[in-house]
């Protein structure tokens, strides 16, 4: 077997991070040239007015953290409730920074504040990062098969819809294989047992199921005329886009995908982009306030300082 000559592995290291950056502006320049087209007096005209929207928007911000501090709580070994800052932190980091930015962080938290083992962290971090990304794919698959069966309308006898059953198919039966293969080799994969796996697992669907049926719950309130058979189209997009691998900002690209979408939503397409825009806006807005308000911890300092070290 050829090995790759180190100047290209060193090369495509470097590139990634400024494709990936490129990517990002990239999509940001689509979305404000798409709404400069729809008019951002029609945007601001469309915002939700109901003060529940906003609340619902905060308890679905808390859900993450909540979750986490209970599966750290028993991977770590610690009684970690009163942490909850720092999960924010970690959720703030992975959103608006970089992704796994906040689980690098971790391992300096639990580190430095826990006095584990780098080691111990990483493992535990990394058993976490594969049983949240095994459940989010299951949901995805799960609510596409769903999805095909309650409106067959959109497996319209067309090259495209026949080409898209047939990619759920092999992506379903792929996952499968990777299931059995994780379930035959867990020992050799995961550093916690089978029942602390379980349990992560269904503290993760649990969170999904919160975090989605909130969400369906805000929609409902921004446009009580939508559908929820839309809501759960809507949601399936989310999850299927969360799947894609090594994409930056796939939150923005769901809204780019609202953008073109609204039109066909059967709702007044301008209210129902004013509602996606403003819930990723008001994301971002929480992510850089815990951010800043988190600034002053050990951690977080340590954290910074080892990131500008050279390497």
């Amino acid at each position: 077997m050829t090995e790759r000559p180190e100047g290209e592995s060193s090369f495509a290291a470097k590139a990634m991070p400024w494709l990936r950056r490129a990517f990002s502006v990239g999509i940001v320049c689509y979305v404000l040239w798409r709404l400069t087209q729809f008019g951002w007096g029609e945007l601001l005209a469309n915002l939700p007015q109901n003060p529940a929207f906003y609340v619902v928007q905060v308890l679905a911000y808390t859900v993450l953290p909540v979750c986490e501090i209970v599966i750290f709580s028993k991977l770590f070994q610690r009684n970690l409730r009163s942490q909850w800052p720092v999960f924010l932190r970690k959720r703030a980091l992975n959103n608006s920074v970089l992704g796994y930015s906040g689980e690098a962080f971790l391992v300096f938290w639990a580190k430095d504040r826990l006095g584990l083992r780098r080691r111990d962290a990483l493992s535990y971090i990394k058993d976490n990062v594969l049983l949240s990304g095994f459940t989010t794919a299951a949901f995805a698959i799960m609510a596409a098969g769903a999805l095909i069966l309650l409106h067959p309308k959109l497996l319209a006898k067309n090259e495209l819809m026949q080409t898209s059953e047939k990619s759920f198919l092999l992506f379903a039966v792929l996952f499968g294989v990777a299931l059995l293969a994780g379930h035959l080799f867990r020992r050799k994969l995961f550093g916690i047992g089978t029942k602390l796996i379980l349990l992560v697992v269904a503290i993760h669907a649990t969170r999904l199921v919160i975090n989605y049926s909130l969400q369906i719950v805000q929609w409902d309130i921004g446009i009580p005329e939508g559908s929820l058979i839309l809501w759960f189209t809507l949601i399936t997009v989310q999850l299927v886009i969360s799947q894609l691998p090594l994409l930056p900002n796939r939150d923005l690209l769901f809204v780019a995908f609202i953008l073109e979408f609204a039109p066909a939503s059967g709702v007044d397409p301008a209210a129902l982009r004013a509602m996606i825009l403003v819930i990723f806006l008001i994301y971002q807005l929480f992510n850089y306030t815990v951010l800043l308000a988190t600034m002053a911890l050990p951690s977080a300092r340590a954290f910074e300082e080892a990131e500008g070290e050279p390497a």
